[in-house]
This record gives structure tokens, sequence and C-alpha cells, in this order.
């Protein structure tokens, strides 16, 4: 079914085709037409298979029908993350950019003044994280009485991060007639129940595979806990990989693993939620031109990240839920686009890996990488620091010539002057073990 066989009004169509949207993706043909009439929904969709612009022109459509004053609250999307209500706004913008409909995102981290003054002027379409939504209820005025539609995005997201409360007050303080979408990646029992609870007789789309979709090579790395940043270097250079995003459990691992690259002369820049959104988006914008080959990242940015054609994710440590593990990988592999996910496991990780592999329903394929075999002798700078041996100026040079990333591998070298400058502190470059890759998120 092709977009052109929809029921929408000729600027939304315009705007489909300047978009270029031709073909409609499995979700999208399941939920527009069911949609549009108002009807309650529940879809489990996976990340980049189009549910964005599926509610989008559904609930743009609604408005264009419908009698009403511009500028009129209308239309709300509730986003787990700043990330995602960005990136949903700016797509809400682009489908909506021949109308005269207008759309707002507002979230935590952000000067709530311009937002509150936006709002003031009327917009007709929301785009809200909870917890800032609930500050413009609370203390500037807003009223979300005239709200007809609701859109809850990433609904397993939001049951993880404790919203499930907002939810259910944000559909109290909404117009009698309101309809509501809820999207879910996964679909668990929790939000099953969610569903249920909020839904009126609604229709229920599973048109997601928790496996990634064949468009996404899984396969995993196994290799000491110890050796995996010097892996990545590794492979990074390698294969002149130009995008990689890479995962980790927290936040002192993505410092850590930062400090790593840095010194492999790979450029690279961390992503959570210590950073402030003005960093967040800096680093996201390079990654995206070019700038920077590796964003290391928690799960903040499992959801909400948009990066076109993005060739690779890497899950340098698998997540505690293994919901999140689809997620993370989601970031490759979208719209109809290939992907690879690349997870390294250390022998600690095996459980997770079978929790991972129990959800999506299939083992994933091992890779030994020549060098870093299970079991294998350790480098002699491993084992020296182990005994409590300080490594001496030139013992980590891996040979003349070899290059990390463009330039010169001086890693041994840096990380020996910066041992010297400032012995047992974080800059003294010792490898990365498991145990250092753990703290907060």
């Amino acid at each position: 079914m092709n977009f052109d066989a929809l029921p929408l009004d000729p600027l939304l169509a315009q705007a489909a085709e300047a978009c270029g949207y031709t073909s409609l993706t499995q979700v999208q043909a399941k939920v527009i037409p069911c949609a549009l009439g108002g009807q309650d929904l529940m879809a489990c969709a996976q990340t980049g298979t189009g549910k964005t612009a599926a509610f989008s022109f559904v609930l743009l459509q609604r408005l264009l029908n419908q009698p009403r004053r511009l500028g009129q609250l209308s239309a709300l999307v509730l986003t787990p993350t700043r990330e995602l209500a960005i990136q949903v706004a700016e797509s809400i913008v682009r489908y909506s950019q021949f109308t005269e409909l207008t759309t707002l995102a507002v979230y935590g981290g952000a000067n709530i003044n311009p937002q509150r003054k936006a709002l003031a002027k009327g917009v007709d379409i929301l785009v809200a994280t909870p917890g800032r939504l609930f500050d413009l209820l609370g203390q500037h005025g807003l009223s979300l009485e005239t709200v007809e539609q609701l859109i809850v995005d990433e609904a397993d997201r939001m049951l993880d991060m404790g919203f499930v409360r907002d939810i259910e007050r944000t559909k109290r303080l909404l117009c009698d007639t309101h309809s509501t979408m809820l999207f879910s990646a996964t679909f668990t029992p929790e939000v099953k129940a969610l569903a249920t609870k909020m839904l009126n007789e609604p229709e229920w789309f599973n048109v997601a595979s928790t496996s990634g979709g064949p468009q996404i090579e899984q396969k995993v790395y196994p290799l000491d806990g110890r050796r995996k940043a010097e892996l990545l270097a590794e492979l990074i250079g390698r294969n002149n990989w130009q995008q990689v995003l890479v995962f980790v459990n927290t936040k002192e691992s993505a410092e850590r693993l930062h400090r790593e690259l840095k010194l492999d002369g790979i450029k690279n820049a961390v992503f959570h939620g210590d950073k402030t959104q003005g960093a967040r988006n800096r680093a996201l914008e390079q990654f995206k031109t070019g700038e920077l080959r590796v964003l290391v990242a928690t799960d903040v940015a499992a959801r909400g990240l948009d990066i076109t054609a993005l060739p690779l994710v890497i899950n340098l440590e698998l997540p505690d839920e293994p919901q999140d593990y689809v997620h993370r990988i989601g970031r490759t592999g979208r719209a109809g686009l290939s992907g690879v996910s690349i997870s390294f496991v250390a022998k600690q990780d095996e459980a997770a890996l079978a929790e991972v592999e129990a959800l999506i329903g299939k083992t994933l394929p091992r890779e030994v990488q020549p060098g870093y075999e299970l079991g294998a002798p350790l480098p002699a700078r491993y084992r020296e620091l182990d005994a409590g041996v300080q490594p001496k100026a030139n013992q980590f040079k891996k040979g003349k010539g070899k290059k990390f990333g463009g330039q010169d591998n001086r890693r041994g070298q840096s990380r020996s002057k910066a041992s010297q400058r400032k012995a047992g502190s974080d800059k003294a470059r010792r490898p990365s073990s498991d145990k250092g890759f753990r703290g907060k998120r």
C-alpha cells in the first residue's frame, strides 16, 4: 500500500512526498487507517519501523478535519526522554510544513521560560516529557482541557522510568472525548496491563520483531573483559569504521572509554545523563556530521536517537534489562536499511547474554577475534599490572607504523607519560576491566 492511497489532506500528501515517503511500512499500513477514525489503539512497533510518521499523520489529519481555533492545544504526545521529544517534534513539523499547524517540544534540562512563552502564543500540538509537562501544569497555568488526542510513545520505557502515574494523571486532565494511542517497542505483561487500563475498546497491533528484524546482523565477540576497550580501538582502526555508536551501562564507563579512545587518536564524545542538554545536542550533531567517529552512550540514548543510516552499534557492556538490548540495536537497521550489532561478551556477561537470547528467541553467533581468544595468555602489560608493576616508558608500543583511526598508535606512550605525571589516578591509563565498568548511569 502506498501513501497516495491514504485519505490524507493534499497538504499532508505533499509533505509525505517531500519527505520521500512512497510505500507504507507495516505499522503505518495497520495504524493509520484504523486511527483516522478516532479508535483507541495499542501498537507494538520497534524503533525504525515508521511509527512516528504513523501517529503524526493521523493526528495532523484529524486536526485538519475538525473545525477549531488555530493555535488551540488539541494533541499531546508524551515521550520518556528529551531526545525523543525533540526528534518527534521535528518530525511532526516536517509532516505539517505546508499547513498552518504549530508544534512545540517541552522537556527538562532546558530553560522553561522560552517554552512557556511559546505556549502562551498558542500551539496545536505539544510534545512533552512528563516532568516538564507537570512543571508547566503546576506552575505556569497550562491547561489540557482542549486536548482531544493523546499519544504515548515508548510506553514500555515510560513504565521502566516510573511514569505510569503521570500518564494516568494526564489522561484525567484531557477532554472527556479524547482518543489515545499507545506505542511500545516491546509487548510485556506490564505494557499490556497499562493498555487495558487506559484504552477504550482498543485495536491491538503487534507488528514488531523483538529480534531486531532481518535487516540487523547480530553477533557476539567473546573475549577477556579487561580487553574490551583494546579490541574496540583495534577494530575501529583495522576496519576504518567511521560512525560507531557504543553502549555502556554507566556514566563512569562512558567517561573511561572516552579517555581510552582519545589516547588511540579516535575522535569521540560521551552521551549520558550528567551532560547538559546543550552538550548532548552538540555531541549528537558532531556524530551525525562525521566530525566524531564514535559516540559513547548510556541507555539514555537507547531511545529516541534517530541517526540516518547508522551502520554499526556495539554493546561494550550488555544492558541490565534485556529489553534495552532491543532498543539499543534499534538505532541501526532503520527505515529498511541494513545494520550490524556486535556485543562484546566476557565470562561474567554470559548470564546477561542468555537473557537477551531468551527474549529475542535466537542464539547469537559467536565470532572469536584472533588474539583475543578466551583463555589465551594475556599480553605482558596486563600481567605486570596485575602484579602491581608500573609500565616503563616504551613498554606499550605495538609496532612501528601501526595505525589506529588514521593516526600513529601512541597509546602506550601516552599512558606511560600520564602514569608518571599522576600515578594512581584515572589518568594512569590502566587497562579497563569489567570491574571498572560499573557505577551510576
